[in-house]
C-alpha cells in the first residue's frame, strides 16, 4: 500500500557530504527562491557511510590525472572547503602532505609534480634531508615531495554541521527510507519510497531529482534506464596509533601506484591527536556496512599496515595499533584494474542528475560538486 504522495521542486537521493553540501547551498539560496526540497537518506542520519568513515584529509588535488573532473573540482574543493569550514567554525589544520621518496619511486613523485603544477595547485616543492626531517623527524626518506594546502578535519562534525544548516533553511530530510522505484511523470519524477520502519511505501513526485547515493548512486541510475556505469565496492581499513602521537605532525604519504589501489596506506594525525593508518583497499560483494558479512576480512590486516607504516616512519612497532574503522568506497574500477577512473556527473534523463564514483578526493571535491549541481539546478528549474 502506498501513501499520498507528496509534491517538490528537488529531491536529493542520499546524505553523504555530497548531498549534504548541495543541500546546505541550495539552503542559502532559499532567500532568493523558495523551493520545495527533500534529501532522502535509507540510514537513521546523515553521513553514516564513508563521508564519515574516512581520513579527513583535505586533498590538495595533486594526485588526480590533469583534465578530469577530479582535478578540476579537488582543486577548488581544497579553497573551497576551508572558508567553509571557517564560516562554520570547525576546526582543522592545513600542515600540509609530505609524499616521500622510497624504493627508489622518484618517477612517481616527479610525476606528481607534473600533475600538480597541470592542475594549479599551489605551492608544491622537492625538499630534502634536513628539512624533511623538520617536517617529520620520524620520515624515512632523504628526499620528500611538500604539498602545503593538504590539510584534516573532522568529517562528521562538518557533515553535521552542513545538515543542521540545512534543515534550519527549510530543507526537509526523511531518514531510514529506501528508494525502490523511480518513473517519469509528467510533473517530474515519482520516487518510490520504502519506510524501514515498518510504515507504508510513500510516493515523491519531485521536478528534478540529484542522485548522490554513494556506493548504489548505479542502482539509482538503473532505475531511469541509466545502466552503463558500475560501482566496485571497495573496503577500507583504518588503524589507530594511540600510544605515539609524536611520530607523524600532518600527513605522510608513499607515492602512488596510480591504479585501483588508490593513493596508498597513508598515516594521518588527526585532530584529536591519535595517527590513522589507512586506508588499504579490499574488493567485497556488498554494499552495505555489515560486520559479520565481512567478519573474514576485517581487521585481518594488521601485518600489511605495520608493513607499511614502518616503510615510511621510524619508531613504530606492531603493538601500537589497534583497530579503528573502514568504509566502503564507491569505485567505478574493479580489482587489478589499472584504470585512474573520474568521477561521473551526467544528466539522464532530463532533469535526472546523477553523481556516480564520488571516491576519493570527494570529500575534498564536495563543495565544488555541489557548487556545479547548483548550477545544473538553477538552470533547468
Amino acid at each position: 500500500m502506498v501513501e499520498a504522495e507528496y509534491y517538490y521542486d528537488v529531491a536529493i537521493i542520499g546524505s553523504g557530504i555530497v548531498g549534504l553540501f548541495i543541500s546546505y547551498m541550495l539552503g542559502m539560496m532559499q532567500s532568493r527562491r523558495r523551493l520545495k526540497i527533500i534529501c532522502i537518506d535509507k540510514e537513521h542520519s546523515v553521513a553514516q557511510h564513508a563521508s564519515s568513515r574516512n581520513s579527513g584529509v583535505i586533498h590538495s588535488g595533486i594526485h588526480a590525472k590533469p583534465g578530469t573532473l577530479k582535478a578540476r573540482f579537488c582543486v577548488k574543493g581544497n579553497r573551497m572547503m576551508y572558508s567553509i569550514l571557517d564560516a562554520l567554525n570547525i576546526p582543522y589544520r592545513r600542515d600540509g602532505m609530505l609524499i616521500l621518496c622510497t624504493d627508489n619511486n622518484m618517477n612517481a613523485l616527479e610525476e606528481l609534480q607534473r600533475r600538480g603544477y597541470a592542475n594549479g595547485v599551489d605551492k608544491i616543492r622537492f625538499v630534502y634531508g634536513d628539512e624533511v626531517r623538520r617536517i617529520e623527524r620520524y620520515a624515512r626518506a632523504d628526499t620528500a615531495l611538500l604539498v602545503e594546502s593538504a590539510g584534516v578535519t573532522d568529517p562528521s562534525r562538518l557533515a553535521y554541521a552542513l545538515y543542521e544548516h540545512a534543515r534550519a533553511s527549510g530543507i526537509e530530510f526523511t531518514f531510514n527510507s529506501t528508494v525502490v522505484g523511480a518513473d517519469f511523470t509528467h510533473d517530474g519524477y515519482r520516487i518510490m519510497v520504502k519506510n524501514d520502519e515498518g510504515s507504508d511505501s510513500k510516493s515523491i513526485i519531485a521536478r528534478l531529482v540529484v542522485n548522490s547515493a554513494g556506493t548504489h548512486a548505479d542502482d539509482i541510475a538503473s532505475l531511469v534506464g541509466l545502466k552503463r556505469y558500475r560501482i566496485y565496492p571497495c573496503i577500507g581499513e583504518y588503524y589507530l596509533v594511540r600510544r605515539k602521537p609524536y611520530l607523524v605532525n600532518s600527513l605522510i604519504y608513499p607515492a602512488p601506484t596510480f591504479d585501483y589501489r588508490g593513493i596508498g596506506i597513508h598515516l594521518t594525525k588527526r585532530l584529536d591527536g591519535t595517527i590513522a593508518i589507512g586506508p588499504n583497499a579490499i574488493y567485497v560483494d556488498e554494499k552495505d556496512y555489515d560486520d559479520n558479512r565481512f567478519k573474514d576480512v576485517l581487521n585481518k590486516s594488521i601485518d600489511e599496515f605495520y608493513s607499511r607504516a614502518s616503510e615510511m616512519i621510524h619508531g613504530i612497532s606492531k603493538d601500537d595499533l589497534e583497530y579503528g574503522y573502514y568504509g566502503i568506497r564507491a569505485r567505478l574500477a574493479g580489482y587489478g584494474s589499472k584504470e585512474e577512473p573520474d568521477f561521473v556527473i551526467e544528466e539522464y534523463p532530463t532533469n535526472f542528475i546523477h553523481l556516480i564514483g564520488i571516491e576519493s578526493p570527494g570529500f575534498t571535491a564536495s563543495p565544488a560538486i555541489a557548487e556545479h549541481v547548483l548550477c545544473m539546478i538553477r538552470d533547468r528549474l
